[in-house]
């Protein structure tokens, strides 16, 4: 009997998060999909100088380069470290890939999003990425990245999950970036906050999106 065909999916972290710590915070959810998918997690390059722990405290880029911090509120000229963490992301798809979609969280989120447009506009390659998911998901707001957050993202189904309360990244924030792309658009609000919900009751939509691109031959 022939195994059902799979998804891979690269998973991005939030800010002070990291490889390892967003494993254990998507654990159910994964769970939910381990028949269609599977997800590798990648950490970021830039450890944040917050405690002892800079192992498991990590960022994709700083949005204050004197402090060395980020902030998803704020508007900025500055994305101090991004195009290593963009090197460090496409390194990693070239050791471990092929991969068929992107998820994120947070930070993660918007970082799989800059990524996206910057293959759009041909900056970068994404060899294989056809979907993206994500969590808690904002617009980068420094300047640096205007090029990339103004851009629509074209035929690339996308799931956005967001929660209503929300007191980091609000929801109108993670609706917004979902209006940056054209296609097979799959939002979900949940009751809590900032974090990875429980999919539970979500479950039929998330493998529904899964089983689609499975069905679309994605793996082909």
């Amino acid at each position: 009997m022939t195994a059902q065909p799979k998804l891979r999916i690269l998973c991005l972290h939030g800010y002070r998060q990291c490889d390892q710590s967003f494993r254990q915070k998507t654990g159910s959810t994964r769970k939910l999909v381990k028949s269609l998918a599977d997800f590798e997690f990648v950490n970021a390059p830039h450890s944040v100088a917050v405690d002892d722990h800079a192992d498991s405290s990590r960022a994709w880029w700083f949005s204050n380069s004197e402090a060395m911090s980020f902030s998803s509120r704020e508007s900025t000229e500055v994305s101090v470290g991004f195009e290593e963490s963009v090197n460090t992301v496409l390194k990693f798809i070239e050791e471990n890939g092929p991969f068929d979609g992107l998820m994120g969280f947070s930070q993660g989120a918007s970082m799989v999003h800059l990524l996206l447009a910057k293959a759009q506009l041909g900056e970068i390659k994404l060899p294989g990425i056809k979907i993206a998911i994500f969590f808690s998901g904002f617009l980068s707001l420094s300047s640096k990245h205007d090029s990339l957050t103004s851009l629509r993202i074209n035929n690339l189904p996308s799931l956005h999950v967001f929660g209503d309360a929300d007191e980091i990244v609000a929801r109108p924030k993670s609706e917004k970036l979902a209006d940056q792309f054209d296609v097979e658009t799959i939002r979900i609000a949940h009751d809590g906050g900032h974090l990875v919900p429980a999919m539970s009751k979500h479950k039929e939509t998330i493998a529904g999106f899964l089983r689609e691109q499975i069905d679309k031959n994605v793996l082909a």
